[in-house]
């Protein structure tokens, strides 16, 4: 049976992750300077196998990002590949936004309701199986069998919690910068079911694919508080 073999990889590291703010498809934010310096620390320490393709997202840091793992690739923008579309939201901190009525409203539903000007969950996880399913027709037609797709930490949990089996933890899926996982897709498994089977931690080697710095736990535990206290 044949098998593809699709890296899914987070970009690197920016100044709104590190400050632990939305930043989703309207920041079109640059990698930070650490940012560069960790995907070449990681880069140095574990592997980042070679692809036929590298698919990206049409934000700037994915593509920073390509640019710093597979230099001499030629990038195949896939604009459904995008981060979630937070409207109002994108640039803001949850401390920023805790207060306002809307956004408790929105952790309580944010499966359907939509931030004022955004996109809901739903929206987004059928925007994302578009890109993915374009990515996979490419990639089953032309034989390539292995390919990166660089893009953001709400795709590659979307695609996990509604494309890919086994299903995992939701630690499992919160992806550091500069990691992510490689999935096997077959064709008749993903014309059948439309999933993939997530096969191990991207980048090979490293222990684990949710090494995150601490503003970012620090962000997700109160994302995590605030959500409870909403009734989310």
């Amino acid at each position: 049976m044949k098998n593809y073999r699709l890296h899914f990889i987070r970009h690197g590291m920016t100044d709104s992750n590190k400050r632990g703010a939305y930043a989703g498809r309207r920041t079109d934010a640059e990698l930070s300077v650490e940012g560069i310096r960790g995907l070449l620390r990681l880069k140095e320490e574990y592997e980042y196998p070679k692809v036929d393709a590298v698919f990206c997202s049409p934000l700037t840091r994915c593509i920073q990002t390509a640019g710093v793992l597979y230099p001499e690739a030629d990038l195949q923008v896939v604009p459904s590949m995008a981060e979630m579309d937070f409207g109002e939201y994108d640039g803001r901190t949850l401390e920023e936004l805790s207060g306002r009525e809307d956004f408790q409203q929105w952790l309580r539903n944010s499966l359907q309701e939509a931030p004022p000007g955004g996109e809901s969950m739903e929206e987004f996880t059928r925007r994302v199986a578009t890109g993915l399913s374009a990515i996979l027709a490419h990639v089953m037609q032309q034989e390539l069998a292995d390919v990166a797709i660089v893009t953001h930490g709400g795709v590659i949990r979307a695609i996990l919690t509604a494309m890919a089996l086994p299903r995992l933890s939701p630690a499992q899926m919160l992806v550091g910068n500069g990691r992510g996982y490689t999935c096997f897709a077959t064709p008749q498994l993903w014309m059948r079911d439309r999933v993939i089977e997530v096969a191990g931690i991207m980048p090979h080697g490293a222990r684990s694919a949710a090494e995150l710095n601490p503003e970012m736990i620090r962000a997700m535990e109160r994302f995590q508080q605030l959500s409870e206290e909403s009734g989310g």
